[in-house]
């Protein structure tokens, strides 16, 4: 029993030289006139896309080099802090400060802690709510855009239906 494509092979081995002639100019002209199908959306939205999807897969390395930077900032702040405490303790131990005067340093750096981490916070929750205020605005004009899109359509079918009514 034959298969499909040895069915194929057999019947090209069998074609004449003119038959053979005849398929290879069909699908030239089949090829050219796909060619001149192409429109300048076509050839547009083909090359955005390829722009977009190199952008796409890119966005790991940003994150992860953005990442690596701001790691390496907070971890030289610190080791800024880190010196100057050795250095502090150095100086102030010979100084025999007192313990109500540390005490009331100590508050007031526990205050300012308490209010840096909840402004942190405040931070993050403000750009998480920014981000998604943005992606809500994306999502809403890429629906009008296909709205506006589907419309330009239906008009351009309307009209063309209108043209070859006159013709």
């Amino acid at each position: 029993m034959k298969t499909k494509k040895t069915e194929e092979i057999s019947a090209v081995k069998n074609m004449t030289k003119q038959e053979m002639a005849k398929i290879i100019k069909t699908a030239k002209r089949e090829a050219e006139s796909s060619e001149k199908k192409k429109t300048v959306s076509i050839v547009a939205t083909n090359n955005t896309s390829e722009i977009i999807q190199k952008i796409k897969l890119q966005i790991p390395t940003y994150v992860e080099l953005y990442s690596d930077l701001y790691t390496k900032y907070l971890q030289v702040i610190d080791d800024i802090y880190s010196t100057r405490y050795v250095s502090e303790m150095a100086f102030f131990g010979k100084l025999g400060m007192d313990k109500s005067v540390l005490g009331a340093f100590e508050m007031y750096w526990n205050f300012f802690t308490q209010m840096t981490l909840k402004q942190i916070e405040m931070a993050t929750k403000f750009a998480k709510m920014y981000v998604q205020l943005r992606l809500a605005t994306l999502d809403s004009y890429d629906k009008v855009a296909h709205l506006m899109m589907d419309s330009y359509t239906r008009a351009w079918d309307e009209f063309n239906l209108y043209n070859k009514k006159q013709t």
